[in-house]
Parts: C-alpha cells; sequence; structure tokens
C-alpha cells in the first residue's frame, strides 16, 4: 500500500483512540497540522510526506494525551472519563477569574513557534477570545505545556491551520490570516479591550513614545514588551531583543505595520481596533446564547451573562433566572443584539458607571429608572433600552422600591470584569482617591 493508502486505513483508530481519552483538544473544535520536532519547515509539495508529517503530529498528539492524563497534578484540561465539557469550563472560568495573564496566556496558548532555535508560545485569535469569555463553548484551551511546534515558514506559508471566526466580517480572522499573537500581542489586545473607549486616546499617547502622532513598529514593539514584563512570570520578557520582535511572526504586528513594518499606526486607527475589537467579541458572546441566530436571546439568558461566575450562590443564582423567566417566559419579547451590545459597553466602562452613580446619589437614595437609563447611555455612548433596564430592576431592586443603588451595582461590575481577566489589563489612572 501507499503511504497515503495507509494513512487512510490508520487514521480512524488513531481518531477513536483520541476520542477515548477526556482530554481538552477533543472539546478544542479544531485540527492541528504541525512540522517536524527539529523544527525544519517547507511544504515541498511530497504528498506522502504531507502524510507523513500528518502522522506524525496524529502520533505525537496521542502521546502527549496520554502523558498528560498520567500528570495529575498540573494545571490542564485532562478529566476523569466521566469528567464533561462542564467542567472543562469551570476550570477556565476560574483560571480567568484568578490567574495573572502570564499563566492564562499560557493555558489558552497551544502553539510553540520555533524560529532559529529560540521557541516561545504564541495563540491563535480566536483562542484570545476563549481566554477573555467566560463560559466560552466555541473554543477551549489545552492547558499549559501542551502545545502545537510551528515554524515561521509555515505560518507565512498559511500551513497552521486554526479555528476561524463565524463573523463575515472578522478582525480576528483578519489577524490570524497575517499570523499568530505573541504574549506581546496578548496584553496588548487585552488593554485595548479592557480600557473604557472614553480613555483609549491616552493608551495610545503610552504607545507613541515620539508623541508625532504615528506609531511606529519599532515603539509598538518597545512598549508592549514593558506591559508584558512579569518578574517571576512565565516565560522570560526582560531579555527580549526588539529586533527579535519586529522580525517576528507577530499576526497582531504583521495586521498593523504590513511584514516589513513600513506602515505607521495613527490615533484613528487605534480607534478603530478597538471598536472592531469589542463589536466581534461582543457579537461572538452573543452567539454564544444565540444559537439559533434570531438576533434575539431571551431574558434569562441576559442575566445569566450578567451573572455568570458572579459570587452569588449557585441556588441564588438559580432563583434569580427564574424570577425572570417567570416575569419574560422564554418566548417573550427577548433581548435584541443592539440592546446587548449597548449594555456591554456600559458593563466594560468599568468603574465609569459606579462613579457616576456616586455623583449622582450621593444622599444614598437609590436611582430611578430613568435616572439609571441616562447614567448608563452616558457610559455607554450609546441609547440604553428600557427594555433592559426593567430586567435590570427586575435583577436587582429586591426591595422592590424602583431604585437601585451604587452597591447593587457595584458588585455585578466587579464581578463581570474579574471574570474576564478586565482588571489585571485595563489601562488605569489614579488622581487623589479617584481611580478610572
Amino acid at each position: 500500500l501507499s503511504t497515503r493508502d495507509k494513512m487512510r486505513n490508520c487514521l480512524p483508530r488513531l481518531i477513536r483512540a483520541q476520542k477515548q481519552q477526556n482530554f481538552a483538544a477533543l472539546v478544542h473544535k479544531r485540527q492541528i497540522f504541525t512540522g517536524e520536532e527539529n523544527g525544519q519547515s517547507g511544504h515541498n509539495g511530497d504528498s506522502s510526506s504531507n502524510w507523513a508529517r500528518l502522522g506524525t503530529a496524529l502520533a505525537a498528539g496521542a502521546a502527549a494525551t496520554a502523558f498528560t492524563i498520567a500528570t495529575s497534578d498540573r494545571l490542564t484540561l485532562q478529566a476523569k472519563e466521566d469528567a464533561g465539557e462542564a467542567q472543562v469550563i469551570a476550570k477556565e472560568n476560574r483560571l480567568r477569574a484568578f490567574s495573572t495573564q502570564d499563566k492564562i496566556f499560557n493555558f489558552f496558548a497551544s502553539y510553540q513557534f520555533v524560529n532559529e532555535g529560540r521557541r516561545s508560545m504564541m495563540m491563535s485569535p480566536m483562542e484570545f477570545y476563549s481566554s477573555v469569555t467566560p463560559d466560552c463553548t466555541m473554543i477551549h484551551g489545552v492547558g499549559s505545556g501542551a502545545h502545537v511546534k510551528v515554524t515561521k515558514a509555515e505560518i507565512e506559508a498559511g500551513e497552521v491551520i486554526c479555528m476561524k471566526s463565524p463573523l463575515e466580517k472578522s478582525l480576528l480572522n483578519k489577524i490570524g490570516d497575517s499570523g499568530l499573537l505573541s504574549y506581546q500581542d496578548y496584553n496588548v489586545l487585552l488593554a485595548v479591550l479592557s480600557t473604557p473607549r472614553r480613555y483609549i486616546d491616552t493608551v495610545f499617547n503610552l504607545f507613541d513614545v515620539t508623541g508625532d502622532g504615528q506609531v511606529e513598529a519599532k515603539e509598538f514593539a518597545y512598549v508592549s514588551t514593558k506591559m508584558a514584563h512579569k518578574s517571576g512570570g512565565f516565560g522570560s520578557y526582560t531579555d527580549i531583543d526588539q529586533e527579535e520582535i519586529l522580525n517576528s511572526s507577530s499576526g497582531l504586528l504583521n495586521y498593523l505595520f504590513g511584514k516589513d513594518r513600513s506602515q505607521t499606526l495613527s490615533r484613528e486607527k487605534f480607534r478603530q481596533l478597538q471598536k472592531d475589537l469589542l463589536e466581534e467579541i461582543i457579537e461572538l458572546e452573543f452567539l454564544e446564547y444565540d444559537k439559533e441566530k434570531s438576533g434575539r436571546i431571551s431574558e434569562a439568558d441576559f442575566v445569566n451573562f450578567l451573572l455568570k461566575n458572579g459570587k452569588l450562590t449557585p441556588k441564588k443564582k438559580a432563583q434569580l433566572i427564574k424570577k425572570i423567566d417567570a416575569i419574560w417566559p422564554s418566548k417573550g419579547r427577548g433581548v435584541s443584539f443592539p440592546s446587548f451590545k449597548s449594555f456591554f459597553y456600559v458593563l466594560a466602562g468599568s468603574v465609569e458607571l459606579e462613579r457616576a452613580l456616586f455623583y449622582l446619589d450621593v444622599e444614598g437614595i437609590g436611582v430611578d429608572k430613568e435616572e439609571f437609563r441616562k447614567i448608563s447611555s452616558w457610559v455607554s455612548g450609546e441609547n440604553t433600552s428600557d427594555h433592559v433596564v426593567n430586567v435590570i430592576y427586575e435583577l436587582l431592586d429586591d426591595d422592590e422600591d424602583g431604585r437601585i443603588y451604587r452597591d447593587d451595582i457595584g458588585q455585578v461590575l466587579l464581578d463581570w470584569r474579574q471574570s474576564r481577566g478586565f482588571d489585571k489589563g485595563g489601562f488605569h489612572v489614579t488622581l487623589g482617591q479617584i481611580r478610572i
């Protein structure tokens, strides 16, 4: 038999063997394609060689699975035979909320980039989405230490098969077409995503070292390296040479500055980067609930989005969701995507809403629905739906007096941002006792 026929015969057996192992790669909805262990790269057009490489990759994956399952004390997604995706999701949620940025990156990054003997972990854009989205089901992390080796030639040739965003107009796909994301890229995107929109110009000023209104690739590389530095963290970020970063296969650098690094990043382009990134993350998370793509989700799903991974007990959370579902049955009015997006911006606004409530309610008597709607619209820069406000009040107004208080919404905001790791990567300014 030819090599191709042999591979066709053995592939089903390998796949069945892997399916018997409850390993994160099985809920990782994608295919994996890698080069040789020694880092040699290139696609030479030899189909037998390609099948042999695929066989090597599957065999290596099976071996890695067996090794991972045997290692009980590592932070990976192996589980017992009866463990399901719910346990995988629970572990990922704890990691996002309570681990440091470097550990989160290392957990969700599944590629090891090999270039001239140097190795560094990288992630796909959809893995970045998973790293900041609680209860994500589209793609899962493979765990610390589990990775596929890729070379620069493979990345540039488009041979690294990554899961694509399902959206037609996708920033993540554009970045993915340009390459993978480094740890520096991860920190930049996390900061862009978690910084309130009204302060994004200040973040741009940090990158614009020369103050000429244009960020060059070398400025971007310098600042992003400083952002990524963490003494004693995963990897070493203190001895990274700037030229090495500029010559890397960073998808974000390629997208923003071109592969020859000749382009510059303007203030307007930086704003657009945040806008496009936020809108895609919001729409992808909306699709986690809107399985039928109707453009609406139930009020109960919206409440679950607000409360998931909060400090409420499961019993209390279930009671609140049941209460909302009783008021608005699953086939009721629902929450539209524009309304969902508008309130996502409110939550992403961090302490903006909490501070506005404090100044408006200095007497501690709470705010009514119309006052809350106006504040939310100011924070988000978009109109907040009356229906969303009604749902919020049914959820948080325990004494049913038509008013909610800063402490009521404050904990929801804090838990919501912490569950995504936004509290770690956001831009912060402290002025006296005011912190934004």
